[in-house]
């Protein structure tokens, strides 16, 4: 199950967590690199093979249109993990998507991949 700002939305196709460690770093003046640790991020990357116009507008409303229009970038992620629900506050990346086909009514679209970025 997955929850934007408290919406369920389409279970994606494919889901992968990328953690990673945020640092600061620099190299002083003997050439020896020196580095702060900052802070352990998380990268949630969504992938829909296919999904239909409806439940892709879903998503876009919660994660691109709502913030032209609320101006706050960040957004509210729940999701289950190895059996209980977990949540972070991200923001989104590019939301690249291919018509796959469209009749004059319900669109489908395919290839559709998009992270959300933990704050």
């Amino acid at each position: 199950m997955f929850l934007l700002n408290g919406v369920r939305i389409k279970n994606p196709s494919d889901f992968s967590i990328e953690p990673y460690m945020l640092t600061k770093a620099t190299r002083v003046a003997n050439g020896d690199m020196v580095m702060d640790f900052v802070a352990n991020k998380r990268k949630f990357i969504f992938s829909y093979k296919a999904i239909d116009s409806k439940q892709l507008d879903l998503i876009l409303d919660i994660i691109w249109r709502q913030v032209a229009v609320t101006k706050n970038c960040f957004i509210n992620l729940t999701y289950d993990y190895n059996g209980r629900q977990e949540e972070a506050v991200v923001y989104a990346g590019s939301i690249p998507h291919k018509l796959h086909r469209g009749d004059g009514q319900l669109w489908v679209w395919k290839d559709v991949n998009f992270s959300l970025i933990e704050r």
